[in-house]
């Protein structure tokens, strides 16, 4: 029976990229690929070490998990969209706590890989080596 699910997931994924797939390119250093996303949106709250509650809203990327180029999305990844006539870059990251991506299927068929905008200014902390500060947990600091 496990078969047959795992089989109709990835039929389901394949529809979904057929019926409501935009070309991306996906970057991470200096190589690129097209492929196809399904492009959704998440909100995020979180509380950060002051208690004060931050608001966040990813642009999401539905892939197959068949298709990604360069193995599992990591932090910092660009996504390039063409949105109309503009070309709009997002960079994967999430809120402190949350994973950058998460699998969309208890079959492992679909990745959900959350994004936000170059031009809302994410940025890391870093030191003046440039080397990148993260939590204790190894989470980057993000502001």
């Amino acid at each position: 029976m496990a078969d047959l699910l795992a089989q109709g997931a990835a039929w389901l994924t394949g529809q979904l990229k057929a019926a409501a797939g935009s070309t991306i390119t996906y970057w991470r250093g200096n190589e690129s690929a097209e492929i196809v996303a399904t492009i959704g949106r998440s909100n995020f709250e979180a509380a950060n070490q002051s208690g004060v509650i931050e608001q966040w809203e990813s642009r999401d990327y539905l892939i197959s998990a068949a298709d990604l180029p360069f193995g599992l999305p990591q932090r910092g990844d660009e996504i390039v969209e063409t949105q109309g006539s503009d070309i709009v870059a997002y960079e994967v990251a999430s809120p402190r706590g949350v994973p950058e991506w998460h699998y969309g299927d208890a079959f492992r068929s679909i990745v959900r890989v959350h994004a936000i905008a170059t031009d809302q200014g994410v940025t890391y902390l870093t030191t003046e080596d440039n080397d990148q500060l993260t939590t204790e947990a190894g989470e980057l600091l993000v502001i």
